[in-house]
This record gives structure tokens, sequence and C-alpha cells, in this order.
């Protein structure tokens, strides 16, 4: 029995290496992707400017005027013989002082905002209704701001929402505007 069982055996283990060595190995593994570059990071952006204080703005080009009509006086910021880049007016009927700033508001209403030394005060504003386009602010001549104005370090600035900052000295011819309608 042995013989047999051992010709058997070998006839099995033949077999099996016969079946083995029929097979084909196995393809290799593919190599693991190479990962590709990330995409580039852009730059970050520059920093934003730094907001320069509204006291070292420069001028806007121009100078004052004073003059009288018959509403009252007008004070008149710009350059010669040019429509004036902001006025201040004494509206003696009504005892009031209109400010105006050449420019369209974008909506039907906005804020005329004001900046001195000693503080900031917004007034409601409006376009005008002349040809010319102006964006119109007005206050009682009475207003406590204007003596803040009229007492500013020599400059203020005047800001509309889509309009460029204004700054302008305050000079006597402004400050007289806002006497005579107190008077």
């Amino acid at each position: 029995m042995t013989a047999k069982y051992h010709l058997q055996a070998a006839i099995a283990i033949g077999v099996t290496l016969a079946v083995a060595a029929s097979c084909s190995p196995a393809p290799p593994a593919p190599p693991p992707p190479v990962p590709s570059a990330p995409p580039p990071v852009p730059p970050p952006p520059p920093p934003p400017e730094p907001e320069r204080d509204w006291r070292d703005i420069d001028y806007a080009p121009g100078t004052w005027v004073y003059r009288d009509d018959d509403r009252g006086s007008v004070a008149l910021y710009g350059e010669p013989d040019q429509d004036a880049l902001f006025v201040v007016r004494c509206n003696m009927a009504d005892r009031r002082i209109y400010f105006s700033r050449a420019g369209r508001l974008q909506g039907a209403s906005g804020t005329m905002a004001f900046r001195a030394t000693h503080g900031t005060k917004g007034y409601a504003a409006q376009n005008g209704s002349s040809e010319q386009p102006y964006i119109v602010a007005m206050t009682d001549a009475r207003d406590d701001y204007l003596d803040t104005l009229s007492f500013s370090r020599g400059r203020f600035t005047v800001a509309i929402t889509g309009q460029p900052l204004l700054a302008l000295p305050n000079w006597p011819q402004m400050i007289r505007v806002f006497e005579d309608c107190r008077s």
C-alpha cells in the first residue's frame, strides 16, 4: 500500500505543480499614483492701504469766495471760472444754513457727514433741484455744530456715500455766512 500510496501522492503533487506552472502570474500592481502638484496658491492680496487720517488729506483745489445776494449770504469754494465744488448759503427767510456739494446721490436720499477737530455730525441730504448736480443738506442757523466747524483746527471734511471725501479749509468766508444767518 505504501507504493501505491506514494504513486498517488506523486501524481497529485505533479498535477498540482503542473496546474500551478500553467497559471500566469498575477500582473504586477500598478504603481501608486504620483500625486499631482497642488494648484498654485494665489499670492495674498496686498494689504489695504492704511486709512489716511482726515487731518492729512490734501485740501480740494480752490479757494473760498464770499458774496451777498437777495436771499442772504453765500460762501463758495472752488477754482476760479468753474462751478463751485462746495457752497455754504444762509437763507435769511427761514434762517437756515444750506450746504451744497457738487455731485449726485446714487439714491433719492443720503447723509452729508462732516468731521471737524472736535466731532462729527451727519445731516440728511438729497439731490438738489437745479440744473447743476448738487447734493444739498440744511440745518438751523443756531445749530451748535456750526461752531464746531468754525473752530476746527484749519480744516473739516465732508463725506457723502458715492462721492470722494472732500477736505476744506475753514476760512472766514464760510464762518461769516454762519454769523450772518444768526444776526
